[in-house]
């Protein structure tokens, strides 16, 4: 099972919806998705990946590979450290990474978006995504590189933006761009300075 991060945002989702195709298993959310990602699953016909106490409960066998994150204070509390078989992500490696008893998968780049590396990864091993995990990707690519315009961007997202553009069929990348940060803007309009401040904290 592929699982973000607690405070859900669209890379955690879409990178667990393209990690669970790219390797076989099951995408899952850690919390509830905010109103970018609703925008994304809507506009791309993606089922919401179930709730990770639902799976852990479903697949009680199951490894976990946490995308978007590798920190204790963004696992959810249901995940067994135990449990944890791989780490996909982009964020530096702070106090409150995770010790495991045992190696595990990693796979951790200084690029824009989580989604990226998984995009990379279908292009290593020879693989297109579907259209709809394509749409995913690109979307939270958009997202955490403020459109390719953030100071993290680097050429590796570029890239994939416009690979992924063109596997999901868009045209004009800067209208879908517009169209998910006008979704998003309507759910931060609510937020008091400090939640806007704390939100997506790593």
């Amino acid at each position: 099972m592929f699982c973000g991060h607690l405070v859900t945002d669209l890379d955690s989702i879409a990178g667990a919806i393209g990690a669970a195709e790219l390797y076989g298993g099951i995408p899952a959310r850690a919390s509830e998705v905010n109103s970018e990602t609703a925008f994304a699953l809507h506009y791309w016909g993606v089922e919401k990946p179930a709730p990770i106490e639902e799976l852990l409960e479903s697949h009680p066998e199951a490894g976990e590979c946490l995308v978007d994150h590798q920190q204790t204070s963004q696992l959810n509390k249901s995940i067994p450290i135990e449990r944890i078989v791989g780490v996909i992500d982009h964020h530096a490696l702070q106090n409150s990474t995770i010790v495991t008893d045992m190696p595990i998968y990693i796979d951790i780049r200084p690029w824009g978006s989580m989604s990226t590396i998984i995009c990379h990864s279908f292009m290593m091993y020879r693989r297109r995504p579907k259209k709809q995990t394509a749409g995913m990707l690109l979307c939270a690519i958009l997202s955490d590189t403020l459109n390719l315009q953030g100071p993290t961007t680097t050429e590796w997202d570029r890239l994939m933006v416009a690979i992924l553009a063109d596997i999901a069929g868009v045209v004009d990348v800067q209208l879908l761009a517009s169209q998910q940060f006008k979704a998003k803007s309507s759910e931060l309009g609510g937020l008091s300075a400090q939640q806007l401040i704390n939100g997506d904290q790593k």
